[in-house]
């Protein structure tokens, strides 16, 4: 008997970007299309909705880098789920305070106005 194949992979992964303090991201890709599909970045002690184009960045890396986690996500820590987490389905807040072009951020990163005493 074999495993019933499960569509979506959620996981951690290391900071795309230099930051300090570290930044984490969670991530969800759809097994299906081989696409990253949402993301979180977790800074201010908090998860926030991943920008549009950072989840197509993370598509980036993952398509030149690291195109076996598509094949064998579990060999990066991710964990096979039926359906997408409640997090990945969620409304984005308004106004984004991590979106391109916000006043105060650093290259649309949301990392300028990041208080490193918070964490």
């Amino acid at each position: 008997m074999t495993a019933a194949f499960r569509r979506y992979v959620v996981g951690d992964w290391e900071s795309l970007w230099p930051s300090e303090p570290y930044m984490k991201h969670r991530i969800l890709i759809d097994l299906l299309a081989r696409k990253a599909v949402a993301g979180q970045d977790r800074f201010r002690r908090q998860w926030h909705a991943m920008s549009v184009e950072h989840v197509e960045y993370m598509q980036q890396i993952f398509e030149e880098t690291f195109p076996d986690i598509f094949d064998e996500p579990h060999e990066y820590g991710f964990e096979c789920i039926d359906a997408p987490p409640a997090w990945a389905l969620a409304a984005w807040p308004w106004p984004r305070i991590d979106g391109e072009g916000a006043e105060g951020n650093d290259a649309g990163t949301g990392m300028s106005d990041i208080d490193d005493d918070a964490w």
